[in-house]
């Protein structure tokens, strides 16, 4: 009667499961076999799934015609240099927050869990003007400096978690062997914070990946400098005097494609790390 009761407590957790899959994965597909329609069956309705003629011309389109490629290289760009920044910066700030003592630290710590609350739209306009201030308007740092800034806040505290667990008994020991505090960082606390490391750049990939006020903002004076986000909502105006949801739909595909394939092969650093630092932390 018990394994009665754990195999059907078993099947519906798999059928809720199934069903939660269903769900989130639905728009994915729906958007893939829609990037083959055509737009005159998206202005006829276009609700089905299938596409009632295969068109496979718009990712032509969207790559060639549009700048796709130059969108591409300016989002692989600024994703790269965010995650270096995020963790060379984050992980050094989260290092002295824990394993130093100082009476502004409670305050440090509170800030920056205030920060993380506080949505980008809100901030578009100081950042916007900060940057006109120091010259940046039109260069792809603006871009690649704020993403790295709006993220640092909660990955340095996801980062400092996991550091106050590994022992300190470490430092002593290298502190008798004549580590410096630097020293000690570099030789001891990056090696064992490899997995909170991992998820902190695949954390820090994903929201410049994904980012889209704050690009489309710095980027109003020079449009060569689009990421892919914001080029994507560009290519809807391609049609002849018609908006074109097909070509649009094909760069969307595109610019989902990376982050599909990143989290498939980096899921397991995921739930390592966030499971590590809420856990230890």
């Amino acid at each position: 009667m018990k394994k009665n009761r754990i195999t059907f407590g078993r099947i519906c957790i798999y059928v809720v499961l199934i069903l939660m899959t269903i769900y989130c994965a639905f728009p994915l597909i729906y958007a893939f076999f829609g990037s083959f329609k055509s737009s005159v069956e998206f202005l006829n309705g276009g609700a089905n799934i299938l596409p009632a003629e295969w068109d496979f011309s718009s990712y032509g389109k969207a790559w060639k015609e549009a700048n796709f490629a130059q969108y591409t290289i300016n989002s692989l760009i600024i994703s790269g240099m965010t995650v270096v920044l995020t963790l060379i910066v984050g992980s050094m700030a989260a290092y002295v927050l824990a394993r130093t003592s100082f009476r502004a630290k409670p305050a440090l710590l509170a800030v920056l869990g205030l920060v993380m609350f506080i949505p980008n739209v809100v901030l578009i306009f100081p950042i916007f003007h900060m940057c006109q201030t120091l010259h940046l308007m039109g260069n792809i740092w603006s871009i690649i400096i704020t993403q790295t800034a709006s993220g640092l806040p909660f990955l340095v505290i996801l980062m400092q978690s996991y550091m106050v667990s590994i022992s300190k008994e470490m430092d002593e020991a290298a502190e008798i062997d004549g580590c410096s505090f630097f020293k000690k960082f570099y030789l001891i606390i990056l090696p064992l914070s490899k997995p909170i490391l991992a998820t902190a750049a695949l954390f820090a990939f994903k929201n410049a990946w994904n980012s889209y006020l704050l690009p489309l903002a710095l980027s109003l004076s020079k449009p060569e400098i689009r990421p892919l986000t914001v080029g994507v909502i560009a290519l809807k105006d391609m049609g002849e005097g018609i908006s074109a949801w097909n070509i649009m739909i094909a760069g969307s595909v595109l610019a989902i494609f990376p982050m599909v394939v990143v989290y498939l092969f980096m899921n397991r650093f995921f739930i390592e790390g966030i499971t590590a630092g809420s856990v230890k932390g």
